[in-house]
């Protein structure tokens, strides 16, 4: 049986809202891209929200379904943010 293997790209997506309204949407495959988007997010504003979402593509779980894989999470705070971007990113740093 001869099966082809895909590389699957990772897709990272930003939300930032501000008082509960959505002001910056972005979505990219590359990693440059988007550690340069999340540079020019304003911290300095009141009541901002940043919603991330880094999707690994699909692959089998332990029931041997196909789902897809990501890490999600939204945060207030620069500091918070910064911390879960690494970690998200760990394995693309090297």
């Amino acid at each position: 049986m001869n099966k082809k293997i895909i590389k699957q790209q990772r897709k990272y997506s930003l939300k930032v809202s501000y008082n509960g309204q959505i002001i910056q949407r972005y979505q990219t495959r590359s990693v440059r891209r988007f550690l340069k988007k999340i540079r020019t997010i304003n911290w300095e504003k009141l009541n901002i929200e940043v919603y991330v979402k880094v999707s690994y593509g699909k692959k089998k779980d332990v029931h041997g379904k196909l789902v897809t894989f990501y890490n999600d999470g939204v945060y207030d705070s620069k500091q918070d943010f910064i911390q879960a971007i690494n970690a998200f990113l760990e394995n693309d740093k090297s």
